[in-house]
């Protein structure tokens, strides 16, 4: 199964002072599409910096880079999606990559109702809708909202409760690769919880940490990270981190890895002072060129032996591998 997002928090406009989010400005439209790229994070190894919140508030992503696969949300009306009869009160939905999630604009009060949520082997259907969002919203915001409803995986159907937890927990600078820097970023935290049913028999459970990023006048935000877990039917519990940031911020070098048919690695992955090959029919006397996560290149040796690797900065580069009218490439990470 795939992880559903459950709940699609609307974004923040930039006022002279203060990050606030507005309906009008921040609720999603039919028509847009949102486009971000999965983040490679391996070199966060103590964990990613999340925990700064409160006022000044600093989050330093500057190891990330973006990799395939892209991830596109695109906002459609609600008769377009799949499953569409069973979410009458919808007003907008989102799809991102088959999953479907529902939602509903009201004006009086002001805010944004998440209605349900559909996969080919999952449904869920709120007759207590979630708040999304209650306007205007500004640092220190907070919100708690019960939500329950029904649900069907595969053949089986039963009731969910839960509730949901948002607050606009920070506010303060948000670092990215290449010296990429923005101010002003509000990050709004969402918890989801959910328990599923079948009579009085426990189905399975969905919690999800939800942390997005807004800079000031992007409607939508720049960096968004989602911790979920879930268990279905007695299942094995499942763990899933998603870490993605928008297109506009960060790069691939686009190059497939291993392109050659002939096997090989360079290790160790990350490397520090020395790198090694592997590899069936290779050499260590080849071309090996180094690049930047934006496709430049920054060093080209004939042999590993002649690297100098004090002069990589830490981060993520993609190898090419020469030999001949051979090629490969490799992504590596330096520590």
């Amino acid at each position: 199964m795939k992880p559903i997002c459950l709940f699609f928090i609307a974004c923040l406009c930039s006022q002279m002072q203060s990050q606030t989010l507005t309906q009008v400005f921040n609720e999603p439209t039919v028509g847009d599409v949102d486009k971000n790229y999965s983040l490679d994070t391996s070199l966060f190894t103590s964990g990613l910096p999340i925990n700064s919140t409160g006022n000044n508030a600093v989050w330093d992503f500057t190891q990330a880079y973006g990799k395939f696969p892209m991830i596109i949300d695109s906002i459609i009306a609600p008769s377009a999606a799949p499953g569409a009869s069973l979410y009458p009160t919808a007003t907008f939905a989102q799809n991102r990559g088959g999953i479907y999630s529902f939602f509903l604009s009201n004006t009086g009060p002001s805010q944004t109702e998440f209605v349900g949520a559909w996969s080919p082997s999952l449904s869920i259907t709120f007759t207590n809708s979630a708040l999304v969002a209650t306007y205007p919203v500004t640092f220190g915001y907070s919100l708690v909202d019960p939500v329950s409803g029904t649900f069907k995986y595969n053949s089986n159907n039963g009731a969910c409760n839960g509730s949901i937890t948002v607050e606009a927990d920070g506010l303060g600078t948000l670092k990215f690769p290449n010296n990429v820097t923005f101010t002003n970023v509000l990050r709004v935290k969402s918890v989801e919880q959910l328990t599923m049913s079948i009579g009085i028999i426990p189905a399975g459970s969905i919690r999800q940490n939800i942390y997005n990023y807004y800079a000031p006048g992007k409607k939508y935000p720049i960096l968004s990270i989602n911790y979920q877990k879930y268990q279905l039917i007695a299942g094995q519990p499942t763990i899933t981190a998603v870490c993605y940031g928008n297109s506009n911020y960060f790069t691939v070098a686009g190059i497939n890895e291993n392109s050659s048919s002939k096997k090989i690695s360079v290790y160790p992955n990350p490397f520090r002072d020395a790198l090694r090959l592997d590899g069936v029919g290779w050499t260590e006397e080849n071309e090996f060129i180094f690049l930047d996560v934006n496709g430049r290149i920054v060093q080209r040796v004939k042999s590993l032996e002649d690297l100098e690797t004090e002069k990589l900065s830490p981060g993520i580069y993609f190898l090419q591998i020469r030999s001949g009218s051979r090629s490969a490439y490799q992504k590596i990470a330096k520590e």
